[in-house]
């Protein structure tokens, strides 16, 4: 099994059987006209919100099909994002390639590095996945977390747990 930042995962999502997924909001991003030579290449304007009560940082992984919840496998690009005094973070990524991405996130309250998890299986820290909005258990697939990306847009990730 996969270990490190987000090895959590499948194990995780073996065992949970009545967690919730996120909510997520994807709304277009508005360059202006100044903007446009710096456009060559669309950004992703990233808000994760709800975040918990530690002071611990937010973890951000970025996965292709390749990579989603494959043992040992690296993710594509993984982020840091130290937690601020609102209850959100941001992230602009610039040079993200054209392409299908799926999105994990969690907010590592106690900057151990890990999902903390309860006795029985669900995480005792935020997290959340790009993907639909439904009432279901976690993203086990890759195609129900995806999201196709090729134009700039803002997404919202709104933390569970």
């Amino acid at each position: 099994m996969k270990q490190g930042l987000l090895g959590w995962m499948p194990a995780f999502c073996l065992m949970s059987g009545a967690v919730m997924a996120e909510d997520i909001e994807i709304a277009p991003v508005q360059a202006s006209s100044a903007d446009a030579a710096s456009q060559a290449r669309p950004c992703l304007d990233l808000v994760i919100a709800h975040l918990g009560e530690g002071d611990g940082p937010v973890r951000i992984s970025i996965e292709t099909e390749e990579s989603w919840f494959v043992d040992d496998a690296e993710s594509y690009r993984t982020f840091t994002l130290p937690r601020t005094a609102e209850s959100e973070v941001s992230l602009r990524i610039e040079d993200l390639p054209e392409g299908e991405y799926a999105i994990r996130v969690f907010h590592d309250e106690d900057g151990d590095n890990e999902l903390n998890r309860r006795f029985y299986g669900p995480p005792r820290e935020p997290y959340g996945f790009s993907g639909k909005k439904t009432d279901r258990m976690l993203p086990k697939s890759f195609d129900y977390a995806k999201f196709h990306f090729d134009k700039p847009m803002t997404m919202t990730i709104t933390l569970r747990g």
